[in-house]
């Protein structure tokens, strides 16, 4: 069954999880709130068409599947691990190729012989792998598992499903990962500020001469400029240098 724009009718709850998907990330210091990925992963199972078992996967620097956070269960461990021992498999080549593959029956496949091995022996008939990403940067692959074979006649409706459902999951880890770096980018700001301020009031420096004297002092003792205003808010002394700068007095 399709809609009127040739997609399948979305499922119920479908709506309201895309719409915490979206929010979640405004809430992620929240220590009683589940982390977003886990909400990708248990949303997909919940909600996707003959879905038993799903993860959210990366690649390592190695070039390894990994799901630092959190997968859906042993289930899709053993899928992931087996793909990781070949370094091959539908997960991987989502993540290379940046497109979605599909495998209705790893049994009659023939692409990867020993991940189906694996798959079968943890009770999996077929995979489906969508990229997440958003303006040309990938935040994983959405990886799903059907108990049965074209996920139990559902493949063509959780194809597309999972298209949606990992665009929207991209855009939530987009906005967590926005949200994060603005928060640090405002932190560093107020501490800069903060350390500004102390030798501002210490040399009687104006406040350019002040932030020179930091940027100088991070240069010349090899030490990031966040660590430096750390150091003096936290110890009011700056890392020393035989070579730091004397700071000159405003007019």
């Amino acid at each position: 069954m399709v809609t009127d724009n040739g997609l399948p009718p979305e499922p119920p709850g479908f709506a309201e999880l895309v719409a915490d998907l979206a929010l979640a990330y405004a809430d992620l210091r929240d220590p009683n709130r589940r982390s977003l990925v886990e909400q990708i992963v248990t949303g997909a199972i919940a909600i996707i068409p003959g879905v038993v078992a799903a993860a959210v996967e990366t690649l390592d620097a190695q070039g390894r599947l990994g799901a630092p956070v959190m997968v859906g269960n042993e289930v899709a461990r053993a899928v992931m691990d087996a793909q990781n021992e070949l370094s091959d498999g539908p997960g991987l080549q989502a993540l290379r190729d940046q497109k979605q593959v599909v495998v209705n029956d790893l049994g009659s496949d023939g692409r990867w012989p020993a991940v189906a091995a694996a798959a079968a022996s943890a009770g999996v008939q077929s995979v489906l792998c969508t990229p997440m990403e958003v303006n040309g940067r990938s935040f994983g692959v959405l990886v799903l598992l059907g108990g049965a074979s074209d996920f139990g006649d559902s493949a063509e409706d959780s194809a597309v499903l999972a298209r949606i459902f990992a665009a929207h999951a991209a855009l939530a880890l987009s906005g967590a990962a926005t949200s994060g770096q603005m928060a640090t980018a405002l932190e560093s700001r107020d501490l800069i500020g903060q350390a500004k301020g102390i030798l501002m009031e210490r040399f009687h420096l104006a406040p350019d001469a002040a932030f020179a004297l930091l940027v100088q002092t991070s240069s010349h003792t090899n030490t990031r400029l966040r660590a430096v205003c750390e150091q003096l808010c936290d110890t009011g002394q700056l890392p020393s240098d035989r070579r730091a700068p004397r700071p000159s007095p405003t007019d």
